[in-house]
């Protein structure tokens, strides 16, 4: 019977071929490779600038004080983005702004893989900024706003040792942010860069914002003063500001010792309260005007007397809106210490 088989010289020729071709083909398989991690770390560096974009859309649009998310940790994360079942009204909000972000849904808290490999957000709140109300000049206001990272780890998500780093108390490799160190932080080991995000901006746009509304006021009540001024007699020393009731008479809160009362003699009238007139009186919204950006009220007052050298309603008149300087905090301003608040006059 005849035996089937391949030759030593037929072995020989095999062998030398896969090697020749494994030697031409070497280069291309390891360009082939690195392109392909390349692709990866590219494509989750760009997801952690998409997701802190995000994260600054949602503290402009979803919240009334400008502040960033707090990170979220649960169902298996430590310090991860967000918990997609988050049924609360800002749970709902934040995933529909990460939705809008062009980030695949189930790349947000890892890398989407089978290994699961963590995405890591770190966050410090609280963080201060004092600056002119004016932007170059005018009295100090405070900002208060929060600065984060977000990067990705090599650690995945059924990693106990890693997820978190006992450390750091964060997953992977770098160390925990703080408040003492995120000036300098970065990200360390295997873990990918960082992108960083800062609400000092929403802050700021914030700040303009209140800025464009206080100055309304301002030029909207002068106007009014100057038009009834306009109609009445040449010796007439009326305080024509408007009062609570929208009206020219001395307000309500008429009699107040400027020494003990911000300056004022009459008022501090909130503006956005229902049951004050003054914004109506002169066209203007109290829900739109009547607050700054944060929520804060924004009180009036018609007959300032800061030295108190003057009797009630005396002529030149002079009128002041006041809100907190801490105005990130949404706060009324404080009615026993002038120094705590911004006090415009008019």
């Amino acid at each position: 019977m005849r035996q089937h088989g391949f030759t030593l010289i037929e072995l020989l020729v095999a062998v030398i071929t896969i090697g020749i071709m494994s030697m031409v083909l070497a280069p291309a398989f390891g360009s082939f490779v690195s392109a392909q991690k390349l692709a990866y770390t590219d494509k989750h560096r760009l997801n952690n600038q998409l997701i802190g974009v995000a994260l600054l859309k949602y503290a402009s649009n979803s919240t009334t004080t400008g502040r960033l998310p707090a990170p979220y940790s649960g169902n298996g994360y430590t310090k991860t983005i967000y918990n997609p079942s988050d049924a609360s009204g800002a749970g709902v909000a934040l995933t529909q702004t990460l939705t809008q972000s062009g980030v695949n849904p189930v790349e947000i808290d890892d890398d989407g893989t089978t290994a699961a490999k963590v995405r890591v957000y770190q966050l410090v709140q609280g963080l201060t900024q004092s600056v002119p109300l004016y932007y170059q000049s005018g009295p100090l206001v405070t900002l208060t706003y929060d600065f984060g990272v977000i990067y990705l780890t090599a650690c995945m998500k059924s990693t106990a040792n890693c997820n978190p780093t006992a450390a750091s108390g964060v997953p992977g490799t770098s160390t925990a942010l703080s408040g003492a160190n995120y000036s300098t932080w970065a990200v360390a080991g295997t873990d990918d860069t960082a992108f960083y995000v800062s609400s000092l901006s929403v802050q700021k746009d914030m700040l303009v914002t209140t800025v464009q509304r206080l100055d309304k006021v301002r030029d909207t009540l002068i106007g009014y003063l100057r038009a009834q001024q306009v109609t009445a007699s040449g010796n007439d020393t009326t305080n024509w500001f408007p009062n609570q009731a929208g009206a020219a008479a001395a307000g309500s809160l008429t009699g107040a010792a400027p020494a003990t009362n911000n300056g004022c003699r009459d008022g501090w009238y909130d503006l956005a309260n229902g049951g004050v007139s003054v914004l109506p009186a002169v066209g203007l919204s109290s829900s739109e005007y009547g607050t700054t950006a944060w929520g804060g009220p924004v009180q009036y007052c018609r007959d300032y007397d800061p030295l108190g050298t003057k009797v009630a309603n005396a002529a030149p008149h002079f009128a002041a809106i006041r809100i907190l300087a801490n105005v990130s905090s949404g706060a009324s301003p404080d009615a026993a210490v002038a120094g705590n608040n911004v006090i415009l006059t008019f």
